[in-house]
């Protein structure tokens, strides 16, 4: 490396990522380090003939990867990085791939090693340069927030918890825990427990209200005749955003905490939190539930789009998001459905309004559609489908009023095909999954994942078991729901500007939904409907299935690492057209990509092609 040259490599460096985090004169001793190649087009480099351990960065042209079989890896462009993959295989002393220069190419070769030891100061640069492809990702998700950042709805419930609590035993009157609560502990609550100290029911001011008081009942009997025995508590070390979910899914007020042992530690409210956090606009959710009519609640939309990016601004997690607007998006549902039934009158027979698609995976974003169903009590007459059809109507209209867009699709409950009696819905179910062909097949995977939002749980779970029945340890079902997975592969061949396809303007654009994300969604179902497994979140899928040793530890990573990084990308998206005050979507622009994103993204596209290979060999017979 001549002395002339330096300054030159130095300019480059500094002006690609990871690169422009270091200051110069860590920079001047990289680009000592540096040796040059030039490659003539048509040119393979000989990985094999070269010195073990390196890193190659693109200055000029552009080059070509592919498999041993022949198959394309990757095409790479100026500032893109590789090479991390080469040194995994010189450890086993395999050749993972071949690489062609597509133009007269100039590229910077580095020594692994010694890059790293010149890096070792700069953790944030080291993970961005690690080996690993999921660490690589990881560390572009940003995901570590301080505790104020992070707000309340993120911290442990028993840090949070109110300690100050009334303790009763089951023999104690109805008249002694109210004094109990009153004078001595001054609560609103008493927690009644066992003389192992266990949690077996609680007692509200309003349950003495309503249970002792306004019936006349004496106030002498065992306070174990009138309380709350049938429970929604949280575990001290979930998160608060876990008892959130139980107040509004449940419209209740008090969550007691408990730690493993079942035993009381504390309790949250609605207005502790308030208190505490009055700026967490998480507490929508109350505004929500009080609103009059549907104007009232679409005068609440540009709240929730406050509240997601908010979320993203505190670079909270990216399942955490998608939670927290699946939250806002079942009140919204809920509160419909109890503003159709003041307008309609009572509902004719029992009835459960099912979420589907990402909406039922707790997986919704800032563009998620509706996907929605009604099931109805076999004993429902063609006069009460009548009245549910209006029903489903005015939910659906109401929320697409809301943000929340009619489906395309018309995979909604206002569609007569999808509200209807559990026994149709059985066999719709039945049908699907012994005969997984066509169209029966793009029913079922909107309806694959379903999820209850209102009305009679009891009635919603029955499907849900015969659901589980019929789609689980399904090998036919599997075979065809990989042959769907595959139709869409991601695009490995992106490099320079990622032109994918032209959206309704003629612009080229990326559709991370379609390049990406069902092809993780689709993938990880596969690998958890074949172990049984019944959660139906993709991260708490790859969770489960990792404890289950269905998934190694490092496809479990490398799964998750994809995973959230797509996600997070389109939430970013999202945010960011929100800002620049267009439609959130799908569809991201991809001049506004850094050449570390792109490399990101041909990190996530590369596993997530390796994940359909595997899935393929597994499933594919």
């Amino acid at each position: 490396m001549t002395e002339e040259l330096l300054p030159n490599i130095v300019s480059f460096l500094h002006a690609i990522p990871p690169f422009d985090r270091l200051p110069s004169k860590v920079l001047q001793k990289i680009a000592a380090q540096v040796d040059i190649l030039w490659l003539d087009k048509g040119m393979p480099l000989n990985t094999q003939a070269e010195p073990p351990g390196c890193l190659y960065i693109l200055r000029t042209g552009a080059v070509e990867q592919r498999h041993l079989d022949g198959t394309l890896r990757a095409r790479l462009g100026a500032e893109d990085i590789f090479g991390f993959s080469l040194l995994h295989a010189l450890k086993e002393q395999r050749v993972e791939y071949h690489t062609l220069a597509l133009e007269n190419t100039l590229l910077y070769r580095l020594a692994y090693a010694p890059l790293q030891d010149s890096i070792s100061d700069y953790p944030q640069v080291l993970t961005q340069l690690a080996l690993s492809a999921w660490r690589r990702l990881h560390s572009a998700l940003n995901v570590q927030w301080s505790e104020q950042d992070k707000g309340i709805f993120f911290r442990l419930a028993g840090d949070v918890a109110n300690r100050s609590i009334a303790i009763a035993a089951p023999h104690m009157s109805v008249q002694q825990v109210a004094t109990l609560m009153s004078l001595e502990i001054r609560t609103s609550c008493a927690f009644i427990v066992n003389d192992k100290g266990t949690l077996i029911g609680m007692m509200t001011d309003k349950d003495m209200t309503k249970r002792v008081i306004a019936p006349g009942k004496d106030s002498q009997v065992p306070v174990t005749e009138v309380m709350t025995d049938n429970l929604h508590t949280v575990f001290e070390d979930e998160l608060v955003m876990r008892a959130v979910s139980l107040m509004m899914s449940h419209n209740i007020r008090n969550i007691p905490v408990i730690d493993r042992e079942f035993r009381p530690i504390g309790l949250l409210t609605p207005q502790q939190l308030i208190q505490k956090n009055s700026v967490q606009a998480i507490f929508l959710i109350e505004q929500i539930s009080r609103a009059a009519s549907i104007d009232a609640l679409v005068n609440l939309t540009p709240v929730r789009q406050a509240i997601f990016e908010t979320l993203l601004d505190g670079n909270v997690a990216p399942h955490i998001v998608g939670l927290v607007l699946t939250m806002i998006y079942d009140a919204v549902t809920r509160r419909l459905t109890e503003l159709a039934i003041d307008y309609l009158g009572e509902a004719p027979c029992a009835w459960s309004w099912m979420a589907a698609g990402s909406h039922a995976r707790h997986e919704v974003h800032l563009a998620s559609d509706q996907d929605n169903a009604l099931l109805l009590a076999d004993s429902a007459t063609a006069t009460d489908r009548q009245w549910f059809s209006h029903f489903a109507m005015y939910v659906c209209k109401g929320l697409a009023a809301c943000g929340y867009p009619l489906c395309e699709g018309r995979f909604m409950a206002a569609t007569p095909a999808w509200c209807q009696r559990l026994t149709v819905w059985k066999d719709y179910y039945r049908k699907w999954a012994s005969n997984p062909e066509y169209d029966g097949l793009l029913k079922l995977n909107v309806f694959i994942e379903i999820r209850h939002v209102a009305g009679d749980e009891a009635l919603f779970a029955t499907l849900d078991a015969w659901r589980q029945q019929v789609i689980n340890h399904n090998p036919r079902l599997l075979k065809a729901l990989l042959r769907n997975a595959l139709k869409i592969r991601p695009p490995l061949g992106i490099f320079h500007n990622l032109v994918l396809e032209k959206d309704g303007n003629k612009e080229k654009i990326l559709n991370i939904k379609r390049a990406a994300i069902h092809g993780v969604v689709d993938i990880v179902r596969l690998h958890a409907l074949s172990a049984g497994i019944p959660q139906q979140n993709t991260e708490e899928r790859i969770q489960a299935l990792l404890q289950q040793c269905a998934l190694n530890d490092a496809s479990a990573q490398d799964m998750l690492g994809t995973w959230r990084y797509v996600t997070q990308l389109r939430y970013l998206h999202q945010s960011h057209a929100l800002q620049r005050g267009e439609e959130a979507d799908n569809s991201i622009n991809p001049e506004r990509f850094g050449s570390l994103e792109r490399q990101h993204l041909k990190d996530a596209f590369r596993m997530l092609s390796g994940f359909q290979d595997a899935a393929k060999m597994a499933f594919g017979g």
